[in-house]
């Protein structure tokens, strides 16, 4: 059902650059990586070394790789140039979470899925606007802001205030649209144009805060992943919410969910979220009833008992925390981001395309 992933060790946060087509970038401590794999030999670039810092968040788009701290830190670097770092405070406590900003689409609303023409290169990558020669980034703040701020001199554009401390910020591929969530229930969601933010519905997704947001690939679903083991799924066109998913550990802390993923591009239609610890989850989005469950583990593929139970002494000495969750920019991998390693799987794209198979990954 699935392939043997790759294992790298010692990285603990992933995301991706459009220069480098599938490559992952990791935190690791104070450090950037970025892997390849070339001819089956593994091996990692370190891409910023020795910050001021250790890095709690991390975006890559375009040519600039930014990376956010605990004391309102924020690392900028060009990937062509990354030496030539400048690293700021950019007021607040935590940023909990960065993101480049997406310009609105000029293609028109109406999409057809299996076209390349809507394959997009991942949440935190960046669109370049069209109007404007700066790019955007959004900083998430323990302060209860979401900042807008220029690249590379990090000039605050907009500052939007919430009556939360904000976790995450995903805006819509098509830019249009954005959603944030935070240390309640409530999400937040927003008409975008330009440099320029409506609020205009809170939703309520479960009983507990949230932690991670995203947009499915055509800009028309929203999930939001929850302390209290629940990934609600909306239609942004009716605001009604589509499906309500468990984890795996639902009920019990470590089955949390952390981050929460669409495929972003290609007739794929799956919808990943990863627990505290230990399980991944994959959903196929045509009809939400089809999930493939992951165990991932840093040392070996599969080597977990398949009959203890998740709230089993044993299992809990077992638990394997994770640490993030990326499809790769042509939803080809998926890699999960380990204390110690990060983990790529392959998507099954041909059964996906097909519509006949009935693993996922």
């Amino acid at each position: 059902m699935v392939a043997p992933p790759a294992n790298w060790n010692r990285y603990v946060l992933s995301s991706h650059s459009p220069q480098t087509n599938n490559a992952p970038l990791a935190v690791n401590e104070s450090k950037l990586y970025r892997y390849s794999i070339v001819d089956s030999y593994e091996f990692s670039t370190r891409i910023l070394g020795d910050l001021e810092f250790d890095p709690v968040s991390m975006a890559v788009g375009g040519d600039y790789i930014v990376a956010g701290g605990q004391r309102a830190e924020l690392a900028v670097a060009r990937l062509s140039d990354p030496q030539a770092t400048t690293v700021v405070r950019s007021g607040g406590s935590i940023n909990n979470f960065v993101t480049m900003d997406r310009a609105p689409s000029a293609i028109p609303r109406r999409r057809f899925r299996d076209s390349a023409a809507f394959a997009d290169d991942g949440v935190t990558s960046l669109n370049i606007t069209r109007d404007s020669s700066m790019p955007r980034l959004l900083v998430c703040n323990n302060d209860h802001t979401v900042r807008l701020m220029s690249l590379p001199d990090l000039e605050l554009i907009t500052e939007l205030k919430f009556p939360t401390a904000v976790n995450y910020a995903a805006v819509s591929p098509d830019g249009t649209k954005m959603c944030v969530v935070g240390d309640t229930n409530q999400v937040f969601l927003f008409n975008k144009r330009g440099d320029e933010f409506e609020n205009i519905a809170i939703l309520t997704a479960s009983n507990d805060a949230s932690f991670s947001c995203d947009w499915s690939q055509c800009s028309e679903l929203f999930a939001v992943g929850s302390q209290d083991g629940f990934v609600t799924v909306w239609d942004v066109r009716t605001r009604h919410k589509l499906a309500q998913l468990e984890t795996y550990q639902y009920g019990r802390s470590r089955g949390a969910c952390r981050n929460v993923k669409f495929s972003p591009s290609g007739s794929i239609d799956l919808l990943a979220f990863s627990e505290h610890t230990s399980y991944v989850n994959i959903v196929d989005t045509r009809s939400f009833e089809k999930r493939q469950v992951l165990r991932v583990n840093s040392d070996s593929f599969n080597d977990l008992p398949d009959f203890f139970a998740p709230d089993s002494p044993a299992m809990a000495s077992q638990d394997t925390q994770i640490t993030g969750l990326r499809f790769a920019p042509d939803s080809s991998s998926l890699f999960v981001g380990l204390e110690e390693s990060i983990l790529e799987y392959a998507v099954d794209r041909i059964g996906r395309y097909s519509f006949a198979s009935s693993e996922i990954i």
